[in-house]
């Protein structure tokens, strides 16, 4: 039936479905820079709530007291402007080079569209007087148009960086030189901007509404929704896609609305922040649930990995749990979870199912039981988030549900693994994998670093197979020529955590020390680290 629909219809069902997977993956890449500006600027925002917390004896000290409200009522913008933000990350983070150029033609192209849309709607008399609460327009950067909330700054970054990657390497000669590569991309792309802008004016109301359906589906879900979207969270992890499940469900109208001190705000988070500065924090709006996807994080794994270490092969135990340990801590301290997945995904998949089932149970539960805490990364995040509300209520309740999920973890996975015989770290036969602190101390520093470097670069078939390599938060991603040429079995000995094939390359999980080591072979290759 596929061959029939691929001759009769003219289409590769393969070839489409590989375009999507690496569009999907890009995408993912690009959205992580403007995303992890968000943790950073989250603490240091509850870091000047903190200071402002009637509660905390030294508040009451006027110069530290102002130093807080000065710092919250900054970070609190960032929070407010998504938007933009997310047109320049995600413009310079899909851009292949000069990234630089790709973010300031995002923000230009941002202005012209935030004005060309105005200047239109205000012709057609489309603007609305007086408050514009629930009307479907809002202010943004101080100019009245549609409220596209953090959609019209992926939209926008999504063109420009499609724009500058096409034409970044369209040189002119003599006086037309100067319009040629990132400014060729700017100058198509202004009245492609434009026209943008007159198109959503007529379409966005409409898609502002299916917004709301959807909404309301998901509340009328209630703890089944939650829990759908916990487990969703998590099985995406593979495939690196899982931003794109989280960043429209936290951060727009997806997942509510609300107004706090008089501003307007959609998405979740947004919320939560401004409902933290505002010290309001145990009366988190209903979306609330969808921000403690961090519970499987900080104690789920941890009764894994308690249940790994007590299934290991006895000769094995202490090399496992020099593993565990670390990985363990990069979970529940950062929310870096993927070193810790990554070490039962490939050997015992079931295992990697049942996590995803139970983080979204977990979430499941903390709706049921009405839970509004902010733990969304890690524990120190979570800390940070929680203490100028005061550790009582909620966060004790949310606590004590995590030190259970630490119970259950271990029970069913150890459960798992002795009835499955299951290969997780410690269990296979010879050595554990992943290196130890004890192997790396026994080798000289140098001389480790070199070969496991360039054991990178042949297991990903020599530097004539490399075409582009980039990284996110724990991955090192890889564009090759030829996908057979790759050593999995060579790269494995390099400590990384797992190894994911897509249509186009390679992505290795090595976790939070990625970003060195992605200067490492730049600089072995004597290739430019692109930032």
């Amino acid at each position: 039936m596929d061959k029939v629909l691929k001759k009769d219809c003219g289409l590769n069902f393969e070839k489409l479905k590989k375009t999507i997977t690496r569009l999907g993956t890009e995408f993912s890449k690009g959205i992580l820079v403007p995303v992890f500006t968000l943790p950073i600027v989250g603490m240091l925002l509850a870091f000047g709530v903190l200071l402002t917390n009637p509660s905390i004896p030294f508040s009451k000290i006027q110069w530290l007291n102002n130093f807080g409200v000065l710092t919250k009522d900054s970070l609190l913008s960032i929070f407010i402007n998504l938007s933009p933000i997310f047109a320049v990350g995600i413009a310079s983070g899909m851009a292949k080079r000069k990234k630089g150029d790709a973010g300031l033609s995002g923000i230009i192209l941002f202005f012209i569209f935030l004005y060309s849309m105005n200047s239109f709607m205000k012709i057609k008399g489309f603007l609305i007087t007086g408050d514009l609460r629930g009307t479907g327009q809002s202010l943004v950067l101080g100019v009245q148009v549609l409220d596209m909330g953090v959609f019209l700054g992926i939209i926008l970054g999504l063109v420009t960086s499609y724009l500058h990657n096409k034409f970044v390497d369209k040189e002119f000669e003599g006086a037309m030189r100067l319009y040629g590569s990132s400014n060729l991309a700017l100058l198509i792309g202004i009245p492609i901007v434009i026209s943008l802008s007159i198109f959503f004016t007529y379409t966005w109301p409409v898609i502002q509404i299916f917004i709301a359906k959807m909404t309301n589906t998901i509340v009328s879900t209630g703890v089944f929704g939650v829990g759908i979207y916990g487990f969703l969270e998590r099985i995406l992890i593979p495939t690196g896609l899982h931003h794109l499940l989280w960043v429209p469900v936290e951060l727009s109208a997806i997942s509510g609305t609300g107004v706090v001190d008089g501003q307007y705000l959609e998405g979740v988070r947004n919320i939560a922040m401004a409902e933290l500065s505002s010290s309001t924090i145990n009366r988190l709006g209903p979306g609330a649930v969808y921000l403690t996807k961090a519970m499987s994080k900080m104690f789920g794994l941890v009764g894994a990995a308690l249940a790994m270490y007590r299934c290991a092969n006895s000769d094995l135990k202490e090399k496992t749990k020099g593993i565990l340990i670390p990985a363990v801590g990069a979970a529940v301290f950062a929310g870096v979870t993927e070193p810790l997945e990554f070490s039962f995904l490939f050997t015992a998949p079931i295992l990697f199912v049942v996590h995803a089932i139970l983080a979204g149970i977990g979430m499941a539960v903390a709706a049921l039981l009405d839970l509004r805490v902010i733990a969304v990364s890690g524990g120190i995040e979570f800390l940070a988030m929680m203490l100028p509300a005061g550790v009582k209520g909620d966060t004790l309740k949310f606590i004590l549900l995590g030190f259970a999920q630490i119970a259950l973890y271990y029970v069913i996975f150890k459960f798992l693994i002795e009835k499955l015989n299951l290969k997780t770290p410690g269990r296979e036969s010879g050595e554990v994998k992943l290196y130890s602190k004890e192997d790396y101390k026994e080798k000289n520093k140098e001389s480790e670093k070199s070969d496991k470097i360039k054991n990178i670069i042949l297991g990903l078939g020599s530097s004539e197979n490399i075409k582009t390599i980039t990284n996110c938060y724990s991955r090192l991603r890889v564009q090759v020529k030829d996908l057979e040429k790759i050593d999995e079995n060579l790269l494995n000995t390099t400590g990384c955590s797992g190894i994911v094939k897509s249509s186009e390359g390679v992505q290795i999980i090595y976790g939070l020390s990625v970003q060195k080591i992605k200067k490492e072979v730049c600089k072995e290759l004597n290739i430019k680290d692109e930032e």
